[in-house]
């Protein structure tokens, strides 16, 4: 995923150089970012220069009927200009310890939807069976065109992940109702640091983790962590409903909010070489994360390890 990353970062810069480098960065907004499809695809780019447009629009946009086509459904899309995803296909992720399956009166934590809330609409472009630079009826580009159309074979990993989510972090889950039973059930107590107690999965009121705290040797002492201040996101402010695990509890796909990632840890001499024609360094990726890489501060905002 990192390498993919890397190189669709790669494509873009080359393909609109003048753009991409103000808006590749982490909080410098969408245009020119690896969300501006103008940039990504190249040849594919709209015929506008528009940037929204590949997943939003004024009018016409796509209609709440659910997947199936079925009317009455109660999803409300962000006026989405993008052909959404069917259900079929996929497969939910599924713990492999069945204790984590279910509460203490047998009610099941078993994914219902995978696709639920925001991730639908990430899927309609990430699960590579609709063409990332596909918009509109009025403007429709070349389907199934995925990122490396300029650059033959870079990337398509970033952009087509499949219908397996078995092979990705769990999502279409009730993160508070889970977080509750395992951390009533875990044998290990933790300090936040901020008051407050975890046992295996962050409550939902917390915000996203800043810096690990060495705690020394203690058995039983965990790694804490400094979080972002109070009126920062916090990780309920991105489930779905405020209890639904989806894509977007970690990414900030505008490049807004998003935190910026650190150097590679040799200083950024690492190098990338594009069709083998052009050679560059690449120091600080950009993986629209609410939370940093480093010290995998994106897993220690949920996780107590």
């Amino acid at each position: 995923m990192k390498k993919a990353l890397t190189v669709v970062a790669a494509a873009g810069c080359l393909a609109v150089a003048s753009i991409a480098f103000g808006g590749i960065p982490a909080g410098t907004g969408v245009n020119g970012s690896l969300h501006d499809m103008n940039v990504v695809v190249g040849i594919n780019a709209d015929v506008m220069a528009r940037v929204c447009v590949f997943c939003h629009t004024p009018h016409h946009a796509q209609s709440t009927k659910d997947a199936s086509g079925t009317t009455g459904s109660t999803a409300i899309y962000p006026l989405w200009n993008h052909d959404l995803p069917t259900d079929a296909g996929y497969t939910p992720y599924a713990w492999a310890s069945p204790m984590n399956t279910k509460d203490d009166q047998g009610n099941s934590f078993t994914i219902t939807d995978p696709l639920a809330g925001p991730t639908r609409l990430c899927m309609s472009c990430h699960d590579g069976a609709i063409a990332i630079d596909q918009h509109g009826d009025a403007m429709a580009s070349a389907p199934k065109t995925f990122i490396g159309t300029v650059n033959t074979g870079l990337g398509l990993g970033r952009g087509q992940l499949g219908k397996d989510l078995t092979q990705t972090h769990p999502i279409g889950f009730d993160y508070v109702a889970i977080a509750a039973w395992r951390n009533a059930h875990a044998n290990n107590g933790f300090d936040n640091g901020d008051g407050t107690k975890s046992t295996e999965i962050v409550t939902a009121e917390h915000t996203y983790a800043t810096q690990v705290i060495t705690n020394g040797t203690v058995q039983g002492v965990y790694n804490t962590v400094t979080r972002a201040s109070a009126g920062n996101k916090t990780i309920a402010d991105n489930l779905y409903n405020s209890r639904i695990m989806t894509c977007a509890t970690c990414h900030e796909v505008h490049n807004k909010e998003n935190a910026t990632q650190d150097p590679f840890t040799d200083g950024g001499s690492k190098t990338l070489s594009l069709a083998g024609t052009k050679t560059f360094a690449m120091t600080a990726p950009n993986y629209f994360l609410y939370s940093k890489q480093t010290d995998s501060l994106i897993c220690l905002s949920c996780h107590v390890k």
